[in-house]
């Protein structure tokens, strides 16, 4: 069959290489007039149709019961092909795992990862008990100035919460001393073991350019992220809507 196809064409353009050759003023003529009178009649196909188009979208619009059609129909084609995917990540002694990987007892915290809908990076959604609600996920309009977290009395750490990769500003993530000690061995590769005696702290300068120092300890001190504002501990900062 395909052979079959190949012969054809061949002999079509052995043909067509005739004629070039033996009527050359002809053939460029009807070259010019086939090209010519199927550019004229395909604008004016183009111009019946998109005429037909806009009498349909307005007979379409004043009928109720179609344009009910018409919305349904174009809210099927808009849909997305997949559902949006969620990951599971467990995070234990600060290292990162699949969750298919460990058995997922007595973790640290858990991550749930998703493409954001802009797909340009991840969203982080940070949960560390059954309670925490995750059915009710947003992103939160806080974005903080600086976030610096220190070890011991020389080594400072620069979190950024939002990157090119992934994203932590979601309403209800708790950013506790075990976050900030995942966050720099797993991101920035801060391979020291860090003490349960060693001094451990935040500097933090919010989008009101206040500068909040937290010492964070095993008690759990923390930083929770609101839809307009944050806690610190048990101080509330809401940011004023403009």
């Amino acid at each position: 069959m395909i052979s079959h196809l190949l012969n054809s064409f061949f002999i079509g353009v052995l043909f067509i290489d005739m004629l070039e050759r033996r009527f050359p003023t002809k053939f460029q003529n009807i070259i010019m007039s086939v090209s010519y009178n199927s550019i004229y009649y395909f604008s004016k196909l183009q111009i019946y149709f998109n005429q037909f188009k806009r009498n349909l979208d307005t007979f379409i619009d004043n009928n109720p019961n179609l344009l009910n059609i018409k919305e349904k129909f174009v809210s099927i084609l808009s849909k997305p092909e997949t559902e949006q995917v969620t990951t599971r990540y467990v995070v234990k002694n600060h290292k990162l795992y699949h969750l298919s990987d460990t058995n997922g007892s007595n973790p640290d915290f858990i991550i749930l990862s998703w493409l954001s809908n802009d797909k340009k990076c991840f969203n982080q959604k940070i949960i560390y008990s059954k309670n925490d609600d995750i059915l009710m996920i947003d992103n939160s309009d806080i974005k903080f100035l600086l976030i610096e977290f220190k070890v011991g009395d020389n080594q400072t750490f620069k979190i950024d919460l939002k990157t090119c990769e992934f994203n932590y500003y979601i309403v209800g993530n708790k950013f506790t001393k075990d976050f900030f000690i995942f966050y720099i061995k797993h991101y920035l590769h801060f391979n020291t073991n860090i003490k349960e005696t060693d001094k451990c702290s935040l500097k933090l300068i919010d989008h009101d350019v206040n500068t909040i120092n937290l010492d964070l300890s095993d008690k759990n001190e923390s930083i929770i992220l609101e839809k307009n504002g944050y806690k610190v501990s048990n101080t509330t900062h809401i940011k004023d809507k403009e």
